[in-house]
């Protein structure tokens, strides 16, 4: 019996329901609003990038921050361009796949893999910051990379089990999760800045100012979007989605950029004098509490934010496991991975195999390379920020080849300045390292390794022959 698969990535419509192995048009407009930006950790970049930041680009963070921003709603604009016109599984594969062709498609689809298996590694090693911090805060001194290891296992496993379920389970517990703990975090943020003040007179300056930090700033700030049209891939299973899917990309990237910068330049201040305590493992959310006077509540949203942080999980895995599904029914990765689950109708096997290799990367981290917490969150941080740069300078072209075709100047004069800006900083933030506030090895390994995951996946696609519009 030949195995159920997921649509094609290159149709222009879904197909009908009976031909589908995942539920259709079960994700209400309001649920898929809700739904990704859950998956964006919005008390999480409320209150924490101005701690990761400050680490890298002091009193500019918020300018940085505002960049990539903006860099973020050009992207935007482009998408939905193609959202209304595509609706495939593949997100962002699909799409350059269809604009550019097969090899720029199979670019963009080792970025994402990329990208996506560096996101949950992040997003665990987060969620440990906030786990060990509040057992830290109530006297428990737990600590060690075996027992790091074995819980972020455990927060991947439960991830895999949840995304197992269905996706209407999914969605629903990630947007409990994703929103339990905003509540909380106004609170913190209000009395610590209520206590401590605002400073902007530094931030306008732009105090110590260096070009190469900043531009790698921009790029990690910019980096908190990477995925945000990640929900693109459900857009099968999601209600009317030539209408839902456009408007959600945009008014997710307003509401992500105005409590990205504003949390920065609100929390930047306290940051900049609370250095060490970040980098001996306290979460920035910790810091605010301690400062704000609130620090029991504080220990408690550390051990909240742990468990909220399991919706970005969520979100992550079932976005990924369908791109990843697509891309192995389009001949570019094994075919077991194409795999649908007849009763639960999700791409299990891709989103097991998600979890796997995320929990091993995040394993040898803790174990082989004796990396502390917060360096590892830093190093995930780069490696998703250039994932994501990558394809989203594909789509940038994209947009380009078609305006192009299509003689619109509006359109080509945005994706020209998209791919423009993206591609510049990117470019300069690799060539100016020497500030150091990066490890300068992981962009490369990053770039390295989309290289050779393009390169195995095109040997496979030539192996297998597979046409791109193939039903399994």
């Amino acid at each position: 019996m030949a195995q159920p698969d997921i649509s094609s990535p290159l149709s222009a419509e879904p197909p009908a329901p009976a031909q589908s192995q995942l539920r259709t048009g079960v994700i209400s407009p309001r649920k898929a609003l809700f739904f990704a930006l859950s998956g964006l950790a919005l008390p999480s970049v409320m209150s924490g990038e101005g701690g990761k930041m400050s680490l890298l680009a002091g009193w500019s963070s918020w300018l940085a921050m505002a960049i990539g921003s903006l860099m973020a709603l050009l992207i935007a604009v482009i998408v939905v361009r193609f959202a209304r016109r595509h609706l495939a599984t593949g997100s962002l594969m699909s799409y350059v796949n269809l604009e550019v062709g097969p090899r720029a498609g199979a670019l963009t689809g080792a970025a994402l893999l990329v990208g996506y298996v560096a996101a949950l590694v992040l997003t665990v090693t987060v969620s440990l910051v906030f786990l060990f911090s509040f057992l830290r805060d109530i006297g428990v001194q737990a600590s060690g990379g075996t027992l790091q290891a074995l819980i972020g296992t455990i927060v991947l496993g439960a991830a895999v089990v949840l995304t197992w379920r269905g996706i209407s389970l999914s969605v629903n517990a990630a947007v409990v999760l994703g929103w339990a703990s905003l509540p909380f975090v106004l609170v913190i943020m209000g009395c610590a800045i209520a206590r401590h003040g605002i400073d902007l007179g530094p931030q306008l300056a732009l105090d110590g100012f260096s070009a190469g930090s900043f531009a790698q700033t921009v790029i990690l700030g910019f980096g908190i979007y990477g995925g945000f049209e990640g929900f693109t891939a459900l857009a099968m299973e999601t209600a009317d989605p030539r209408r839902t899917i456009p408007r959600l990309l945009v008014t997710v990237v307003v509401v992500l950029g105005v409590v990205s910068v504003s949390g920065v330049a609100l929390t930047i201040p306290i940051m900049m004098t609370h250095s060490d305590d970040l980098l001996a493992g306290s979460s920035p959310l910790s810091v605010l509490a301690t400062v704000g006077g609130v620090s029991a509540l504080g220990s408690v949203l550390d051990a909240l934010m742990f468990v909220t942080l399991l919706a970005v999980v969520l979100v992550y895995l079932n976005e990924a496991g369908r791109v990843v599904a697509t891309a192995a029914k389009d001949g570019l990765l094994p075919r077991g991975l194409a795999h649908v689950d007849h009763k639960h109708q999700v791409p299990a096997r891709a989103m097991l195999f998600l979890g796997l290799l995320a929990a091993g990367i995040l394993a040898s981290f803790l174990l082989v390379g004796h990396r502390p917490i917060f360096t590892i969150f830093l190093s995930a941080a780069v490696l998703v920020s250039y994932s994501w740069f990558t394809a989203y300078i594909l789509i940038a072209i994209a947009g380009v080849t078609d305006a192009v075709r299509r003689r619109d100047v509006a359109f080509g004069i945005v994706s020209l300045i998209s791919a423009t800006a993206t591609t510049g900083v990117a470019v300069f933030s690799l060539a100016d390292q020497d500030s150091g506030a990066t490890m300068t090895e992981l962009p490369w390994i990053t770039l390295a390794s989309i290289a050779v995951l393009w390169g195995v996946a095109t040997v496979i696609r030539r192996r297998r022959q597979t046409p791109a519009d193939e039903h399994l």
